[in-house]
């Protein structure tokens, strides 16, 4: 009878080895939902006219759903007419991104949505707008409300990484005091001349508000912006360097404001 119950607890014990091991090469060889990259999709009118508040609106996903943790959303409208441009924080509003602005301007404009997202992505999905002359209003009136849609992965924005930076500015400014921000760049080993540079200033603390600052080209291949602070504390300063033949580098610093 002994025999009979060591035989029984025997076969019990390697049934579930047996079970536990199955279970095991079944996760083992399981495989993994791969992650794909983050999509966005920017709407904004293809046409507008003088005085129009337009609404500019990006949404972002990434495997099908929807993603409202972007560490920071921003448009820019460049005038190619005028060679100006401006950069608005967009807010989260029903599950996207939107912003507001309006059109003071006649030209062919250029808006960017860029997107950072907290895993350290950069995405710029972009479309044309074209401001008529208002001789040609009557014929806006009568114009549909076409809405341009462009989708956007992150692999699809090449980022070089050629680019030399030297930065010619201290790493600290103080509060309220107008700061010269200066770098100068390289590429190949050669001056980069002709390029948008801009920084992109992340506040660190709570209740700080992203914003960007423009550089001009003062001399061959050295950019020059002036800010001033309103709050002190810590920032990130993110540098991105784009040009017309496709080239967009970015590096982050960084930086602490005084009191």
């Amino acid at each position: 009878m002994k025999k009979i119950v060591v035989l029984l607890i025997a076969l019990a014990t390697s049934t579930v080895l047996v079970a536990c091991n199955n279970h095991n090469d079944h996760s083992a060889n399981g495989t993994k939902k791969e992650t794909q990259p983050v999509k966005a999709t920017l709407i904004a009118p293809e046409e507008a006219k003088i005085g129009d508040k337009i609404k500019l609106k990006i949404t972002l996903t990434q495997n099908s759903k929807t993603i409202t943790s972007a560490k920071d959303v921003a448009f820019e409208i460049k005038n190619n007419d005028t060679d100006t441009d401006q950069m608005i924080t967009a807010r989260l509003k029903n599950h996207s991104y939107v912003a507001s602005y309006e059109v003071k301007n006649i030209g062919k404009y250029k808006i960017t949505a860029h997107v950072s997202t907290k895993s350290g992505e950069h995405i710029m999905p972009n479309t044309a707008m074209t401001v008529a002359d208002s001789s040609t209003n009557s014929e806006h009136a009568e114009r549909k409300n076409h809405e341009a849609t462009t989708e956007a992965a992150t692999e699809e924005h090449e980022h070089h990484h050629d680019v030399t930076i030297t930065y010619n500015h201290q790493r600290t400014a103080t509060k309220d005091k107008e700061m010269t921000f200066n770098v100068s760049l390289k590429y190949d080993g050669k001056a980069l001349s002709s390029a948008n540079v801009r920084y992109q200033v992340l506040p660190q603390f709570d209740g700080g508000h992203p914003t960007w600052i423009t550089l001009k080209e003062t001399s061959k291949g050295t950019y020059e912006g002036k800010h001033t602070f309103t709050h002190a504390g810590k920032y990130q300063l993110k540098l991105h360097v784009e040009n017309d033949k496709g080239l967009h580098a970015h590096e982050v610093k960084d930086f602490i404001v005084r009191e």
